[in-house]
């Protein structure tokens, strides 16, 4: 119990610093940079329940797939500049990395025979199929966003925060298009499911954040930040046709982020001593 007794106090403390004297005051940063790292959420992105296939014999025949597409979660990694033209509010940009892996899943829910002059099964849809599943998650965005920052205590050990974001999300890949692979007779052909002609590469992107910062040492503080990322992106809603062409739409997404961050301050406004 007392262990617990002593760490309550401690938190206790620490949230709650006493006051300084009143001819005392701390210093107050004025601009900062910041270098920052942690990790997002994922989230569902669509999914096809019945998607027509065609078997590549020209029989005109059609097996039967599911596919899904989920983004996982992964990693945030950044760099922010924060200036202060007052003790309360600020301006701030934001270059960052964002995560957004893309992980696609295909199950055959019917597959015809697909077998050559020989006998042989080819299994090609089949192995289009597993080529998809098998694909290790990938992708991400490089954010730019700059926005509003509003501060309290800003010459205290503990300065909590708000900010406001708008900027863009810069996509390194497409979320629509989906392609696999087969081998016959040591041949590699891809055939695609889903095609997108023209991929978007750009995001609109708003966010939301909150957070603390608390001081290391003369010229350095540790930040800690919960924020909200909403990008908008491209999902399909229902099957493609014969040529691969699905019914699509744009969607926003939330994604939750928790960072941790150094903060090295370029210029502060020294408090009184005395």
């Amino acid at each position: 119990m007392r262990p617990f007794v002593f760490v309550a106090f401690a938190l206790l403390s620490f949230a709650s610093p006493p006051p300084p004297a009143a001819a005392q005051t701390g210093s107050e940063a004025n601009l900062v940079l910041t270098i920052f790292g942690g990790t997002v959420t994922g989230h569902d992105l669509w999914t096809i329940d019945k998607q027509p296939f065609s078997v590549p014999d020209g029989s005109g025949r059609t097996d039967t797939l599911r596919l899904s597409r989920v983004i996982n979660s992964s990693l945030v990694l950044g760099a922010a500049a924060t200036y202060f033209p007052s003790p309360h509010v600020g301006v701030h940009a934001e270059v960052s990395y964002m995560g957004l892996p893309v992980d696609s899943d295909c199950t055959p829910l019917f597959l015809n025979s697909d077998v050559d002059a020989g006998g042989t099964n080819l299994r090609r849809n089949e192995q289009v199929c597993d080529y998809i599943s098998a694909q290790s998650a990938s992708g991400g965005a490089i954010t730019i966003f700059s926005g509003v920052t509003l501060r309290a205590a800003s010459r205290r050990s503990f300065s909590p925060y708000v900010r406001g974001n708008f900027g863009l999300a810069v996509l390194s890949g497409s979320t629509i298009d989906m392609a696999g692979a087969y081998v016959v007779g040591g041949t590699v052909s891809v055939r695609e499911i889903i095609a997108d002609a023209k991929p978007r590469r750009a995001s609109l992107l708003l966010g939301a954040a909150a957070g603390f910062t608390a001081p290391l040492g003369a010229g350095y503080q540790f930040r800690l930040e919960a924020r909200d990322l909403v990008t908008s992106l491209g999902r399909v809603t229902g099957p493609a046709n014969g040529l691969g062409i699905a019914p699509r739409e744009t969607r926003f997404y939330h994604h939750f982020a928790l960072t941790l961050g150094l903060d090295v301050v370029l210029e502060h406004k020294r408090g009184r001593r005395y």
